[in-house]
């Protein structure tokens, strides 16, 4: 089906392909996790199979039906559990623990009132451990033991599974089964479709109980989803959900132009391609409207933040893994799509290339007015852009914060700052820089916090942030309101990075020096080969509950 493809459509498939082919086990009719090669990956075999019906070459056709069959088996089918109609993300991870949790019971949102109860109860374990000093050594492993008794009496989300594999995969069969049904075996296909009313149906539940709350990314997949199988199956409870879910995303989208997961790097080439399944395998003229009209605003969204010269969004990011665009993402893949010939390099392979012969089916709809602003670095500019934040681990009807992020785009530095938001996630970036060298090297800092031990990537209450960017210039403070230990750090990346020329009032980088004002204690610094972190501690009773820093930021 790729003859009538443009060309960059045929290389990104080709491309994506020769990648996948290489992490294909033939035995086990999967693919290996890159990260971890002993493990296998439920949803990137399922965009696999897509890709090899795409492609058909010789052996693709058997090779794509018996891994659509290795993925069928991942499905758990646990009609009174939480994670029912989900996918096993590895057929390595253990099975759930079931019979424990009647979630159905319950009203919306108890997962938080849930989830908060554990926080408070570790909260007291580590306070009453930590007034007997021969026991505040190990206060963090009773912490540790405590939370993985409960793991293993009730699923925890995300450990145990991910009922966001639902709304993936069930996307990729959607597209499957539009375009290649009539080649497939009907067992097969009978197997895709009861697979999918059970996917679908707990898609609806969980997101009519709100048990574990939607980002965007999975909302706009779930709305696809119930659309498109709701008419499949002439399911019109389905197809009216869907309806009502796409208006109500829309009307929320239409107050700021904005989503709640905003300005991300890691999860708007997410956005971009669901939006080109709205597109193009919409069943309503209704429908497609208004995801034509969402795709054009979060283009006018990537524009307002992207710098064509650094080839990257600028913060401040409300979800991110990386700094880097093209490390977590497939905004460079639409970006290649767009730009054409020459910009192959923008769709080099990461995490997200199973992605590719999708986003490829469905290419690119960017705004004629816009494309300029992706080419070339027009003028300087402070960007302020609100945006309604959703808080996963917030009481439902109080976690929509306000927020306000700013931004100072020049042709070789971005500037970003965020405030109003109260998320407790630690991929949010409040506060970052990316900068250029007159050599052409790339430098990025971010401010990211940890509880002493653990990793950036969690959730942690108590700690609020207000950031705002101006012409080289920003400003950060910081609340701390925990009983935890907590690092609050600045990592800066990039090569030759040297912790020695780094002092508490003068950072001296390469291309930039930071002249910094500081309300906090004296930092530590880590350095390691390709980037040092500079990290001011916060200790509970002893530290201010408030730090605030100044950056003015010099080119050299």
């Amino acid at each position: 089906m790729t003859e009538h493809m443009r060309d960059e459509q045929r290389y990104l498939i080709h491309h994506a392909m020769a990648d996948m082919d290489g992490n294909y086990d033939q035995v086990m009719k999967l693919l290996r996790d890159k990260e971890n090669p002993d493990q296998h990956y439920t949803r990137g075999s399922a965009h696999y199979a897509l890709g090899l019906l795409m492609r058909n070459a010789p052996g693709d056709y058997e090779r794509a039906c018996e891994v659509l069959g290795k993925v069928l088996d991942m499905q758990y089918n646990c009609p009174d559990e939480i994670y029912h109609g989900t996918f096993r993300t590895a057929p390595q991870e253990p099975h759930p623990p079931i019979g424990n949790f009647p979630w159905k019971t319950f009203a919306p949102g108890f997962a938080y009132f849930l989830n908060d109860t554990f926080e408070k109860i570790s909260a007291q374990l580590i306070d009453m451990l930590s007034s007997n000093t021969s026991e505040a050594s190990n206060s963090l492993d009773v912490k540790n033991i405590f939370q993985s008794a409960v793991n293993q009496v009730l699923p925890p989300v995300w450990k145990s599974y991910d009922p966001n594999w639902r709304e993936f995969i069930a996307c990729a069969f959607a597209v499957i089964l539009s375009n290649f049904e009539r080649t497939l075996p009907n067992s097969l296909i009978d197997r895709m479709d009861a697979s999918m009313i059970k996917a679908v149906g707990a898609s609806i539940d969980r997101r009519l109980s709100d048990a574990i709350p939607m980002n965007s990314n999975i909302e706009l997949m779930h709305i696809f989803i119930c659309h498109f199988f709701g008419h499949r199956y002439d399911n019109k409870d389905w197809v009216s959900h869907a309806e009502q879910e796409a208006l109500k995303f829309y009307e929320a989208f239409k107050e700021f132009g904005s989503f709640a997961e905003f300005n991300t790097t890691t999860y708007y080439g997410v956005d971009l391609t669901v939006l080109g399944l709205w597109r193009k395998y919409g069943k309503s003229d209704a429908f497609k409207q208004i995801g034509h009209e969402i795709e054009k605003g979060l283009w006018e969204n990537i524009a307002l933040f992207y710098n064509p010269n650094l080839e990257n969004l600028s913060g401040p990011f409300s979800r991110a893994y990386e700094m880097e665009m093209r490390d977590h993402s497939s905004i460079g893949v639409f970006l290649f799509l767009t730009l054409g010939k020459g910009y192959e390099y923008l769709a080099a392979i990461n995490c997200e290339s199973e992605h590719d012969p999708m986003i490829a089916l469905v290419d690119v709809d960017v705004p004629l007015a816009i494309k300029p602003s992706l080419m070339t670095h027009h003028s300087d500019r402070l960007v302020v852009k609100q945006f309604r934040e959703l808080c996963e681990r917030d009481e439902p009807g109080a976690n929509t914060n306000l927020c306000t992020a700013t931004a100072w785009i020049e042709k070789n530095l971005m500037i970003g700052g965020m405030s109003g938001s109260r998320n407790t996630n630690g991929q949010m970036h409040p506060a970052t820089v990316h900068w250029m060298t007159e050599h052409g090297d790339k430098y990025y800092m971010r401010l990211i916090r940890r509880e002493l031990g653990g990793h950036w990537n969690s959730h942690l209450r108590g700690i609020t942030y207000e950031a705002k960017a101006n012409k080289d210039l920003l400003v950060v403070d910081v609340h701390l309101d925990t009983n935890k230990e907590i690092e609050l750090y600045f990592e800066i990346r990039g090569k030759n990075i040297l912790a020695e020329n780094v002092t508490p009032n003068v950072w001296t980088l390469p291309g930039l020096t930071c002249k910094l004002e500081t309300d906090a204690p004296t930092p530590l610094i880590n350095e390691y080969d390709e980037n040092i972190e500079v990290i001011y501690r916060y200790q509970p009773q002893v530290s201010s509950n408030h730090m605030s820093f100044t950056f003015r930021l010099v080119q050299q």
